[in-house]
Protein backbone atom coordinates (compact mmCIF):
# COMPACT_ATOMS: atom_id res chain seq x y z
CA UNK A 1 0.00 0.00 0.00
CA UNK A 2 3.34 2.19 -0.34
CA UNK A 3 1.98 3.60 -3.38
CA UNK A 4 -1.38 4.68 -2.51
CA UNK A 5 0.38 6.19 0.91
CA UNK A 6 2.61 8.31 -1.15
CA UNK A 7 1.14 9.56 -4.22
CA UNK A 8 -0.09 13.19 -4.21
CA UNK A 9 -3.23 14.28 -5.37
CA UNK A 10 -2.33 18.21 -5.76
CA UNK A 11 -5.06 20.26 -6.08
CA UNK A 12 -7.41 17.80 -7.12
CA UNK A 13 -8.11 16.15 -3.44
CA UNK A 14 -7.81 16.91 0.03
CA UNK A 15 -7.23 13.90 2.02
CA UNK A 16 -9.59 14.14 5.36
CA UNK A 17 -8.53 10.59 6.91
CA UNK A 18 -6.09 8.17 6.36
CA UNK A 19 -6.18 4.77 8.56
CA UNK A 20 -3.18 4.29 8.39
CA UNK A 21 -1.78 7.17 9.69
CA UNK A 22 -4.80 8.35 11.83
CA UNK A 23 -5.81 4.54 13.15
CA UNK A 24 -2.87 2.88 12.84
CA UNK A 25 -4.73 0.09 10.84
CA UNK A 26 -2.65 -2.05 8.66
CA UNK A 27 -4.76 -4.39 7.38
CA UNK A 28 -6.48 -2.44 4.79
CA UNK A 29 -5.94 1.27 4.06
CA UNK A 30 -8.79 3.35 3.64
CA UNK A 31 -8.58 7.00 2.63
CA UNK A 32 -11.64 9.50 2.64
CA UNK A 33 -10.92 12.08 -0.11
CA UNK A 34 -12.77 15.51 -0.51
CA UNK A 35 -12.10 16.32 -4.46
CA UNK A 36 -12.37 19.23 -6.89
CA UNK A 37 -14.86 20.10 -8.80
CA UNK A 38 -13.54 19.31 -12.25
CA UNK A 39 -9.91 17.88 -12.42
CA UNK A 40 -7.92 15.65 -14.71
CA UNK A 41 -5.15 12.79 -12.94
CA UNK A 42 -2.57 10.27 -14.05
CA UNK A 43 -2.78 7.57 -11.16
CA UNK A 44 0.07 5.33 -10.75
CA UNK A 45 -0.55 1.58 -10.69
CA UNK A 46 -0.06 0.28 -6.81
CA UNK A 47 -0.48 -3.42 -5.84
CA UNK A 48 -3.52 -3.18 -3.68
CA UNK A 49 -7.08 -3.96 -5.23
CA UNK A 50 -8.86 -0.50 -5.11
CA UNK A 51 -12.35 0.39 -4.33
CA UNK A 52 -13.88 3.97 -4.58
CA UNK A 53 -17.42 4.75 -3.10
CA UNK A 54 -18.98 8.16 -3.90
CA UNK A 55 -20.55 9.36 -0.41
CA UNK A 56 -21.60 12.74 -1.84
CA UNK A 57 -22.26 14.67 -4.64
CA UNK A 58 -22.05 13.87 -8.27
CA UNK A 59 -20.13 14.25 -11.97
CA UNK A 60 -19.17 12.39 -14.87
CA UNK A 61 -15.70 10.98 -14.83
CA UNK A 62 -13.68 9.65 -17.45
CA UNK A 63 -10.99 6.88 -17.40
CA UNK A 64 -8.81 6.10 -20.48
CA UNK A 65 -6.72 2.94 -20.63
CA UNK A 66 -4.64 2.79 -23.73
CA UNK A 67 -6.21 4.89 -26.35
CA UNK A 68 -9.99 4.60 -25.65
CA UNK A 69 -11.58 6.66 -23.12
CA UNK A 70 -14.36 4.93 -20.66
CA UNK A 71 -17.37 7.18 -19.30
CA UNK A 72 -19.30 7.17 -16.36
CA UNK A 73 -21.94 9.56 -14.48
CA UNK A 74 -20.69 8.89 -10.58
CA UNK A 75 -23.17 9.85 -7.88
CA UNK A 76 -24.07 8.60 -4.26
CA UNK A 77 -23.91 5.14 -4.60
CA UNK A 78 -21.13 4.53 -7.50
CA UNK A 79 -18.47 2.22 -7.11
CA UNK A 80 -14.99 1.81 -9.29
CA UNK A 81 -12.80 -0.42 -8.98
CA UNK A 82 -9.15 -0.97 -10.11
CA UNK A 83 -7.05 -3.97 -10.46
CA UNK A 84 -3.31 -4.00 -9.01
CA UNK A 85 -1.31 -2.78 -11.41
CA UNK A 86 -3.05 -0.90 -13.72
CA UNK A 87 -2.07 2.72 -14.65
CA UNK A 88 -5.23 4.96 -14.69
CA UNK A 89 -5.57 8.43 -16.00
CA UNK A 90 -8.70 10.06 -15.30
CA UNK A 91 -10.99 13.10 -15.28
CA UNK A 92 -14.25 14.82 -14.09
CA UNK A 93 -16.03 17.64 -14.74
CA UNK A 94 -19.37 18.54 -12.39
CA UNK A 95 -20.72 20.92 -10.05
CA UNK A 96 -20.05 20.18 -7.01
CA UNK A 97 -17.49 18.58 -4.92
CA UNK A 98 -17.03 14.79 -4.63
CA UNK A 99 -16.58 13.42 -1.63
CA UNK A 100 -15.20 9.59 -1.94
CA UNK A 101 -13.87 6.39 0.33
CA UNK A 102 -11.25 4.69 -1.01
CA UNK A 103 -10.19 1.27 0.19
CA UNK A 104 -6.91 -0.59 -0.70
CA UNK A 105 -7.09 -4.07 -0.25
CA UNK A 106 -3.55 -5.89 0.10
CA UNK A 107 -2.09 -7.72 -3.04
CA UNK A 108 -1.43 -11.00 -0.37
CA UNK A 109 -4.83 -10.63 1.12
CA UNK A 110 -6.49 -11.13 -2.98
CA UNK A 111 -3.84 -13.51 -3.28
CA UNK A 112 -5.08 -15.58 -0.55
CA UNK A 113 -8.67 -15.63 -1.01
CA UNK A 114 -8.42 -16.83 -4.73
CA UNK A 115 -6.14 -19.53 -3.70
CA UNK A 116 -8.71 -20.20 -0.98
CA UNK A 117 -11.32 -19.98 -3.83
CA UNK A 118 -9.90 -21.81 -6.58
CA UNK A 119 -6.63 -23.43 -5.88
CA UNK A 120 -4.51 -20.84 -7.79
CA UNK A 121 -2.95 -17.38 -7.67
CA UNK A 122 -5.27 -14.45 -8.09
CA UNK A 123 -2.80 -13.12 -11.00
CA UNK A 124 -4.40 -15.86 -13.05
CA UNK A 125 -7.80 -14.81 -12.68
CA UNK A 126 -9.39 -11.37 -14.40
CA UNK A 127 -9.01 -9.10 -11.49
CA UNK A 128 -12.24 -6.50 -10.29
CA UNK A 129 -11.69 -2.89 -12.85
CA UNK A 130 -14.62 -1.00 -13.72
CA UNK A 131 -15.15 2.64 -13.93
CA UNK A 132 -18.49 2.39 -12.23
CA UNK A 133 -20.65 -0.32 -10.63
CA UNK A 134 -23.96 -0.78 -8.58
CA UNK A 135 -23.40 -3.12 -5.32
CA UNK A 136 -25.60 -2.42 -2.90
CA UNK A 137 -23.55 -4.80 -0.72
CA UNK A 138 -20.20 -3.14 -1.18
CA UNK A 139 -21.55 0.67 -0.84
CA UNK A 140 -23.13 -1.05 2.67
CA UNK A 141 -19.18 -2.56 3.91
CA UNK A 142 -17.32 1.02 2.64
CA UNK A 143 -19.71 2.91 4.19
CA UNK A 144 -19.37 1.04 7.37
CA UNK A 145 -15.61 1.09 6.74
CA UNK A 146 -15.59 4.79 6.65
CA UNK A 147 -17.73 5.16 9.99
CA UNK A 148 -15.56 2.80 11.58
CA UNK A 149 -12.13 5.06 10.48
CA UNK A 150 -13.87 8.11 11.36
CA UNK A 151 -14.72 6.26 14.97
CA UNK A 152 -11.63 4.76 15.70
CA UNK A 153 -12.45 1.71 15.59
CA UNK A 154 -9.94 -1.58 16.59
CA UNK A 155 -8.23 -2.95 13.29
CA UNK A 156 -10.15 -6.14 14.35
CA UNK A 157 -13.08 -4.65 12.73
CA UNK A 158 -10.80 -3.55 9.27
CA UNK A 159 -9.55 -6.87 9.16
CA UNK A 160 -12.61 -8.87 8.95
CA UNK A 161 -14.24 -6.35 6.68
CA UNK A 162 -11.23 -6.17 4.29
CA UNK A 163 -11.71 -10.20 4.38
CA UNK A 164 -14.99 -10.18 3.35
CA UNK A 165 -14.38 -7.80 1.02
CA UNK A 166 -11.78 -9.75 -0.56
CA UNK A 167 -14.26 -12.83 -1.09
CA UNK A 168 -16.92 -10.84 -2.46
CA UNK A 169 -15.03 -8.95 -5.15
CA UNK A 170 -13.65 -12.17 -6.37
CA UNK A 171 -16.70 -14.33 -6.26
CA UNK A 172 -18.99 -11.14 -8.08
CA UNK A 173 -16.83 -9.04 -9.82
CA UNK A 174 -13.49 -11.32 -11.13
CA UNK A 175 -13.41 -12.99 -14.14
CA UNK A 176 -13.18 -16.00 -12.32
CA UNK A 177 -14.97 -19.87 -12.14
CA UNK A 178 -18.10 -20.07 -9.15
CA UNK A 179 -16.13 -21.84 -6.39
CA UNK A 180 -16.58 -25.68 -7.19
CA UNK A 181 -17.21 -28.43 -4.70
CA UNK A 182 -13.54 -29.35 -3.12
CA UNK A 183 -12.16 -32.65 -3.53
CA UNK A 184 -10.46 -34.97 -0.47
CA UNK A 185 -7.14 -33.69 -0.55
CA UNK A 186 -8.24 -30.29 -1.45
CA UNK A 187 -9.92 -30.49 1.64
CA UNK A 188 -7.08 -31.82 3.45
CA UNK A 189 -4.96 -28.74 1.90
CA UNK A 190 -7.23 -26.12 3.36
CA UNK A 191 -7.44 -27.58 6.59
CA UNK A 192 -3.85 -27.81 6.67
CA UNK A 193 -3.51 -23.75 5.38
CA UNK A 194 -5.67 -23.39 8.25
CA UNK A 195 -3.70 -25.10 10.70
CA UNK A 196 -0.32 -23.43 9.56
CA UNK A 197 -1.93 -19.76 9.86
CA UNK A 198 -3.01 -20.68 13.69
CA UNK A 199 0.21 -22.00 14.50
CA UNK A 200 3.04 -20.33 12.25
CA UNK A 201 4.04 -19.10 15.62
CA UNK A 202 5.23 -22.78 16.96
CA UNK A 203 8.36 -24.42 15.47
CA UNK A 204 5.92 -26.57 13.23
CA UNK A 205 7.87 -29.97 11.41
CA UNK A 206 6.15 -31.57 8.09
CA UNK A 207 5.32 -34.27 10.48
CA UNK A 208 2.77 -31.73 12.09
CA UNK A 209 1.33 -29.76 9.13
CA UNK A 210 0.82 -33.64 7.39
CA UNK A 211 -0.82 -34.60 10.65
CA UNK A 212 -3.55 -31.73 10.32
CA UNK A 213 -4.39 -32.89 6.72
CA UNK A 214 -4.47 -36.16 8.33
CA UNK A 215 -1.82 -37.28 5.21
CA UNK A 216 1.76 -38.90 5.60
CA UNK A 217 4.27 -36.74 5.34
CA UNK A 218 5.59 -37.71 1.54
CA UNK A 219 1.66 -37.67 0.33
CA UNK A 220 1.36 -34.25 1.97
CA UNK A 221 4.06 -32.65 0.49
CA UNK A 222 2.94 -33.81 -2.92
CA UNK A 223 -0.78 -32.78 -2.33
CA UNK A 224 0.03 -29.42 -0.86
CA UNK A 225 2.45 -28.41 -3.64
CA UNK A 226 -0.45 -29.48 -6.20
CA UNK A 227 -3.05 -27.48 -4.95
CA UNK A 228 -0.94 -24.06 -3.55
CA UNK A 229 2.47 -24.65 -5.87
CA UNK A 230 4.04 -24.02 -2.78
CA UNK A 231 6.34 -26.62 -0.51
CA UNK A 232 4.68 -26.48 3.19
CA UNK A 233 7.66 -24.73 4.42
CA UNK A 234 7.86 -22.31 1.88
CA UNK A 235 3.96 -21.11 2.69
CA UNK A 236 4.84 -21.44 5.96
CA UNK A 237 7.34 -18.74 5.98
CA UNK A 238 5.44 -16.96 3.74
CA UNK A 239 2.71 -16.67 6.81
CA UNK A 240 5.07 -16.22 8.87
CA UNK A 241 6.71 -12.60 7.10
CA UNK A 242 3.22 -11.43 6.61
CA UNK A 243 2.80 -11.55 9.98
CA UNK A 244 6.20 -9.75 10.96
CA UNK A 245 5.48 -7.05 8.27
CA UNK A 246 2.13 -6.32 10.79
CA UNK A 247 4.21 -5.97 13.95
CA UNK A 248 6.75 -4.18 12.25
CA UNK A 249 4.33 -1.40 10.68
CA UNK A 250 2.64 -1.26 14.35
CA UNK A 251 6.14 -0.81 16.15
CA UNK A 252 5.23 -1.97 19.22
CA UNK A 253 7.96 -4.62 19.44
CA UNK A 254 11.39 -4.83 18.56
CA UNK A 255 12.68 -7.11 15.92
CA UNK A 256 13.97 -9.91 18.15
CA UNK A 257 10.74 -10.18 20.03
CA UNK A 258 8.88 -10.28 16.42
CA UNK A 259 11.38 -13.35 15.10
CA UNK A 260 10.76 -15.13 18.53
CA UNK A 261 6.82 -14.07 17.91
CA UNK A 262 6.60 -15.09 14.18
CA UNK A 263 7.78 -18.19 14.66
CA UNK A 264 11.56 -17.86 13.48
CA UNK A 265 14.50 -20.34 15.29
CA UNK A 266 16.41 -17.31 15.37
CA UNK A 267 16.90 -13.26 14.37
CA UNK A 268 19.56 -14.22 11.62
CA UNK A 269 16.73 -16.47 10.17
CA UNK A 270 14.30 -13.96 10.91
CA UNK A 271 16.47 -11.51 8.38
CA UNK A 272 17.17 -13.82 6.06
CA UNK A 273 13.47 -15.01 5.31
CA UNK A 274 12.08 -11.23 5.57
CA UNK A 275 14.83 -10.04 2.92
CA UNK A 276 14.31 -12.67 0.24
CA UNK A 277 10.64 -12.08 0.52
CA UNK A 278 10.13 -8.19 1.10
CA UNK A 279 13.40 -7.38 -0.30
CA UNK A 280 14.49 -5.14 2.78
CA UNK A 281 15.72 -5.72 6.00
CA UNK A 282 13.03 -5.70 9.03
CA UNK A 283 14.88 -2.35 10.51
CA UNK A 284 14.98 -1.68 6.73
CA UNK A 285 10.93 -1.82 6.26
CA UNK A 286 10.28 -0.35 9.88
CA UNK A 287 12.09 2.67 8.55
CA UNK A 288 10.10 2.85 5.38
CA UNK A 289 6.71 2.40 6.97
CA UNK A 290 7.51 5.53 9.54
CA UNK A 291 8.58 7.53 6.85
CA UNK A 292 5.92 7.20 5.18
CA UNK A 293 3.82 7.78 7.79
Amino acid sequence: MSEALTFDPGAAARLRLCSRRDNGWSAVLVRLLDNAEEAELDLPPVDDQTIVLVSQGSTTIESRHGAHWRRADYRPGSIGLTAPGNPTRIRWCGTDRLQTTHVHLPGALVDRTALDLWGRDATRLGLPDALAVEDPVLASVLTALKAAALAGADELYAESAAAFLAVHLLTRHAEAPRPRALGRDELRTRRAVQFIRENHHLPLTLGDMAAAAELSPFHFLRVFKTATGQTPYRFLTRVRVERACRHLERGELSVTEIAQTCGFATPSRFASAFRAQIGLSPSGYRATVRHQQ
